[in-house]
């Protein structure tokens, strides 16, 4: 089996062109040979160097991340700096990487879609409805609830150490917006679709002081919470791909604690 092979089954269920403008270059084969031969992949949220030292302890040819692997361009390498270490590894290994990001996001059953499911959300639909390089953010409707009891539901689902929580632990919840990664900014957007909550990461002051002026809960989870894609995509590439074993990073951890 061939990089190539994997590479356009990824980019016909998410396509490129669902990807954000910042992604553009970004997502992808990042790195490696579409002829490369593939037996062994690794899933990842992030490429970090320790993700990237166990990729190749444990033979894999293929390193398939969420994020970018590299967000910015290099123009200037240090080799004994973090990232120059990491790159003589992927370079001297021959390790061919993969990054489905925005576009993975956007696209139907994405990143999106799958923490709507797994939240159990009903009538779920994308804004816009036509998947878009703007289709983050998924809307569907609960069992009638206060924003403190679906807040503990959303912690004990996605497994959150903790969770932050703006508006009234009081109000009634219904419709509610989900957008995994860094959505504050969509709260409003939100509100005036109909929606009493959405469920987001990376939360800014400025963000949590609109949705209280608007009556519109927040429930912040980490942006890690995104991790839930790997067992996601590792069952849909080893149903279509047989032959090839798809390992999970088992060094790929959420940067935060929470004491």
């Amino acid at each position: 089996m061939k990089v190539k092979e994997i590479v356009d089954y990824l980019l016909v269920k998410y396509p490129l062109e669902l990807a954000s403008s910042f992604d553009y270059g970004k997502v992808g084969l990042q790195f490696g040979s579409m002829s490369k031969e593939v037996k062994k992949v690794m899933i990842a949220l992030d490429g970090t160097s320790a993700v990237v030292d166990e990729a190749i302890e444990k033979n894999c040819d293929l390193l398939l991340c969420h994020h970018p692997f590299l967000f910015s361009p290099i123009i200037n390498l240090d080799y004994n700096s973090p990232l120059g270490k990491k790159m003589l590894k992927v370079f001297k290994n021959e390790l061919n990487i993969f990054a489905m990001h925005t576009n993975f996001d956007c696209a139907i059953n994405g990143m999106n879609d799958h923490l709507a499911n797994l939240l159990g959300l009903k009538n779920v639909y994308s804004i816009p409805e036509i998947p878009t390089s703007e289709s983050y953010m998924r809307i569907g409707e609960i069992d009638k609830c206060s924003l403190a009891e679906f807040a503990y539901f959303v912690k004990e689902t996605f497994n959150e150490e903790g969770i932050r929580v703006v508006g009234d632990l009081d109000k009634q919840i219904k419709k509610v917006a989900i957008l995994g990664g860094s959505g504050g900014s969509y709260a409003v957007a939100a509100k005036k679709l109909g929606c009493d909550c959405i469920i987001t990461g990376e939360v800014k002051q400025n963000n949590a002081i609109d949705a209280i002026e608007y009556n519109m809960g927040i429930i912040e989870v980490s942006h890690s919470v995104e991790a839930l894609f790997k067992e996601y995509i590792k069952n849909i590439l080893t149903e279509e791909f047989k032959d090839i074993e798809f390992i999970l990073s088992e060094k790929d951890v959420n940067p935060f604690k929470c004491l």
